[in-house]
This record gives C-alpha cells, sequence and structure tokens, in this order.
C-alpha cells in the first residue's frame, strides 16, 4: 500500500510545482523583478481606461448589429387556443328523425378552435434606418480609433512612471555618492585638526555638510516611495513597498522622425479621425432625422390555419401577402425637433474637431522643441560630470595640502553632485519628451525607444 502511495504523492507534488511555476510565469511579479516590456503588457491587459474602452467598442457594435433590423426580415410566430362557452350553446333546439319526429333540445357543449400563423415583415424603403446604420458604424470607428489613441497613451503612462521609478533611484544613487564625498572631506578635516593643520571650523563645516547629504538622502528615498506608488497605480497592482525594476533608464535618441505635414500629421493622429468619425455619425444622425418625412414602405406576407372541434368542425388555411406603407404626415414638432437637435450635435462635434486640429499641430511644434532642449541639456549635464569629479579631485588634493581652504571644497563637492543630478534628471526628461513627440505625429512607435 505505501508503495503505491509514493508515486501518487511524487505525481501531485510534481503536479502542485508546475501549477505554481505556470501561475509565477503569468506574473511577472511573482520573479521579484519587472521589466518594462511585463509593465506594458500588464498596463494594455489591466488598465481601467483601455478596459472602459473596449466595453464601449462592444457596446457600438452592439447598437450597429441593432440597425440590421431595419434592413433584414422579422420572422414572427403565434399560436392561440380559443374556447367558446356561452348559453348561445345551451338548449339548442334539435330535430330528432322518427315517426312522428321529436323536437328536443341539446346542450352542444363549448366550441374550441386552434389558430395559428407564421408572419414575415421585409423592409423594403426604409431610410431612417439606412442612415442609423451608416451613423451606428462611424461611431464604432471612432471608438476603435479612441481606444489606439488610448493605448498609446496609457504606453506614455508607463514609460514615464517606470523610469519616473528608475530616475528616483538614481538620485538617492547620487546622493549616496555626494555623501560618501562629504565624509571623505570629514575624515580629512578630522585628521588635519588633530595634527593642528585644520581649523576646527573646518571640522564644523564639513560635519554640517554631511548631515545635509543625510536629509537629501532621505528626501530623495521619500522620492523613490512616491514614484513606486505611482507606477503601482498606473499598473494597477495592488499592495505597497518599492518594485524590482529589471530595466535601466536608457539613454535619450539623439535624432527622431522629422516633423510631418499637417495633412500627414492629422491623417495619422487616431484622436483627430476618431472625431472625424464622430462627426460623419452626426451627419447621418441629421439624415436620419430627416427621415421621418420619408414614408417607410414594408413587404407583408403571412400563413394562417384555423381548426375548430365540434359543433362547427371548421379549418381553413390562407396566404396573405401585402404590402405595407407607412408615412406620418405630422408629429407635432416632434421631427423638426429631432432634426435641430441632430444639426446641433453636428454643429457641436465639428467645432471640437477644429479645435483638435489646432491643437495636435501646437503640441507637435512644442514637443520637438521640448525634445530637442532636453537633449541639449543633457548632453551637456552629461560633459560637465567628468569636469566636476576633476575639478573635485583637484581640490581635495589641495585641500590636503593646505592650499585651498574649506569653503573651495564644499563648493566643488556641491558642484560635483549637482552635475551628476543635472544628468540624471536630464536623461530622463529627454528620453520622456521623445516619446511625447512620437505621441504627437502618432508614429506607432510608442514605447520602441525604450525598449
Amino acid at each position: 500500500m505505501k508503495a503505491q502511495l509514493l508515486p501518487m504523492a511524487l505525481a501531485a507534488f510534481g503536479l502542485s510545482m508546475l501549477l505554481v511555476t505556470a501561475s509565477a510565469a503569468a506574473d511577472p511579479l511573482a520573479h521579484g523583478r519587472l521589466s518594462l516590456e511585463d509593465a506594458l503588457d500588464r498596463a494594455r491587459a489591466e488598465s481601467p481606461e483601455l478596459l472602459i474602452n473596449r466595453a464601449r467598442i462592444a457596446r457600438a457594435e452592439a447598437v450597429q448589429r441593432q440597425t440590421l433590423q431595419g434592413v433584414l426580415p422579422t420572422v414572427s410566430v403565434d399560436a392561440t387556443y380559443l374556447r367558446l362557452d356561452t348559453s348561445l350553446l345551451d338548449d339548442i333546439p334539435v330535430l330528432e328523425p322518427g315517426l312522428p319526429p321529436l323536437l328536443t333540445r341539446q346542450d352542444l357543449g363549448p366550441a374550441e378552435a386552434r389558430v395559428a400563423s407564421i408572419q414575415v415583415v421585409q423592409p423594403l424603403v426604409n431610410v431612417g434606418a439606412w442612415n442609423a446604420r451608416r451613423q451606428a458604424g462611424s461611431q464604432a470607428d471612432a471608438a476603435r480609433l479612441v481606444l489606439r489613441r488610448a493605448q498609446d497613451e496609457v504606453t506614455l503612462a508607463v514609460i514615464e512612471a517606470y523610469f519616473g521609478a528608475r530616475t528616483a533611484e538614481r538620485r538617492v544613487a547620487a546622493e549616496q555618492r555626494g555623501l560618501a564625498t562629504a565624509e571623505r572631506a570629514l575624515r580629512q578635516a578630522e585628521a588635519g585638526f588633530d595634527e593642528g593643520l585644520i581649523p576646527p571650523v573646518d571640522v564644523l563645516r564639513a560635519r554640517s555638510r554631511v548631515l545635509d547629504m543625510e536629509a537629501r538622502i532621505a528626501t530623495a528615498e521619500s522620492q523613490v516611495v512616491a514614484a513606486h506608488a505611482l507606477l503601482r497605480q498606473v499598473l494597477g497592482i495592488e499592495g505597497g513597498g518599492r518594485l524590482q525594476l529589471a530595466d535601466p533608464v536608457p539613454k535619450p535618441p539623439r535624432s527622431l522622425p522629422p516633423t510631418p505635414s499637417d495633412a500627414e500629421m492629422l491623417a495619422r493622429r487616431s484622436d483627430v479621425r476618431a472625431l472625424q468619425e464622430t462627426v460623419s455619425a452626426a451627419r447621418y444622425g441629421i439624415q436620419r432625422s430627416q427621415s421621418a418625412y420619408v414614408p417607410d414602405v414594408n413587404l407583408l406576407l403571412r400563413y394562417q390555419r384555423v381548426e375548430t372541434d365540434q359543433p362547427l368542425d371548421l379549418t381553413e388555411s390562407g396566404w396573405l401577402v401585402g404590402v405595407n406603407l407607412r408615412w406620418t404626415l405630422f408629429a407635432g414638432f416632434a421631427q423638426a425637433g429631432a432634426i435641430d437637435e441632430a444639426k446641433a450635435a453636428e454643429e457641436e462635434a465639428r467645432t471640437e474637431l477644429h479645435a483638435l486640429r489646432l491643437l495636435a499641430r501646437s503640441e507637435v511644434v512644442e514637443a520637438r522643441a521640448q525634445w530637442e532642449a532636453e537633449l541639449l541639456g543633457w548632453e551637456r549635464a552629461s560633459s560637465r560630470i567628468e569636469d566636476a569629479e576633476a575639478a573635485l579631485a583637484l581640490t581635495e588634493a589641495r585641500y590636503a595640502e593646505g592650499l585651498d581652504d574649506m569653503t573651495s571644497l564644499l563648493q566643488a563637492q556641491a558642484e560635483e553632485l549637482g552635475a551628476v543630478t543635472r544628468e540624471v534628471n536630464a536623461r530622463f526628461n529627454a528620453l520622456v519628451a521623445a516619446q511625447r513627440y512620437h505621441l504627437a505625429i502618432e508614429t506607432g512607435e510608442a514605447g520602441a525607444l525604450a525598449r
């Protein structure tokens, strides 16, 4: 018995390990490290904004399917059972045969009947339904384009939050590096003071610098916590604490696609195209309202069968073929009001489209200029790090020889830390600016620069 239980236990253990491995593969957080690709996949799958837009697409497509009612035939089947039991069927005089014949009264009982029919109505002319279908189709296309734009915006938000957290971590590293430099200067000052070469004020100023750097590190670490909380919010990850991020902050691109023409840029932008579809839907809405003055024509086909029992014993079947014309000549002012409302909606959508086109043009110019400025700032900040490090090393050596004072040393430390911090911030700003330019011209490469 024990020999049989051992293979079963091993199989159960293997199955459980397989399930754990599969769940860990499905959840990148189970590995302890979150890459940018995993973050983007998670956001595309679970972002509330994208889920809402997908639901809107499903609703628009459902409305579009409903408009088929004005094009396709309607088939209905009905069956009725009738029972007639009244005083008209009681005490009915009946002449019975015989010699002589007798006049008697009989109760014939209730009359029963069954009626069954099938009816087909095929719309022949329904202008309102045709325009309603075109309107619903434009609304569904607009919803799909809105989703496409939202996906790019979510991608940018994830990249900004992901590398924002990594940049906050780099700021902590820079501040810790500055603390190490300040502690080295403090040790140097204390050694010189013990030998009687350094005045006590230098020790006090060096110690004050160390305390200031410790406070700066605490502030930088609080910014890391805030950045990781923002990243969790963007990705929809429950809980708190820092995430283990796998990808470092890359260098910003030194070149971007050229600025397209206005026509090309507007043709790319999904949000502009979505509003164009909204304008088309509003135009079809006007035509749909105006079609209320046009008559509807339907073809009617009906087959009916009637069966009755005693006392009638009747069975009848028949076909009905007809053409129905329905025309509402006057319905108060409902038709006129509906037309005015549709025209107002079309005017509103057209105005929004004009405003969005102006905004799109300005976004492209602004994003390009912002990227150029941030890239130049990052290049200058990167080139100043080596100079600041060399100046700090030279100042430390001169201070050790008594050729420079503590003021010069602290100033060199601040300049070196400032150079590193500026490079950290400038790299992030230039990277995000490049992503925003891609989003502004909608090249379809959102997020590609960061992979």
